[in-house]
């Protein structure tokens, strides 16, 4: 009898053996379903980020307007294009017409979160 070392096999596994086969595919399918998993999830965290930026995007919009109008009672010229239409309800005019243009942009992003989300 000849004296075997642990570091020799008498046998050798084959690469494709069926069960290594099955294990790799079983791993890899669980790795995929994992990231999908992942992907989903952040889907939703952003999904309901934008919804809360919107929303507080929206107040603000509704609080500018009724500071446009507080400053507008007071003033007696209404007409934007006037030299003398105050300064006040003018930078909030831009402001307000900023943030919304910022709401359309947060709505189409959300809109492709959604598609995405039902595509899944």
């Amino acid at each position: 009898m000849t004296d075997q070392y642990y570091f020799e096999t008498t046998e050798t596994e084959s690469r494709n053996h069926p069960e290594r086969v099955r294990a790799r595919f079983t791993k890899r399918f669980v790795r995929n379903e994992m990231r999908r998993q992942k992907e989903i999830e952040n889907n939703r965290t952003a999904a309901l980020r934008l919804r809360n930026m919107i929303t507080a995007l929206e107040r603000t919009v509704s609080s500018l307007n009724g500071s446009i109008d507080a400053v507008l009672e007071v003033s007696q010229v209404r007409d934007p294009s006037n030299f003398a239409y105050p300064v006040a309800a003018r930078a909030m005019s831009v402001r307000r017409d900023n943030i919304q243009s910022t709401i359309a942009v947060l709505s189409r992003q959300l809109a492709k979160i959604d598609d995405a989300q039902t595509g899944v």
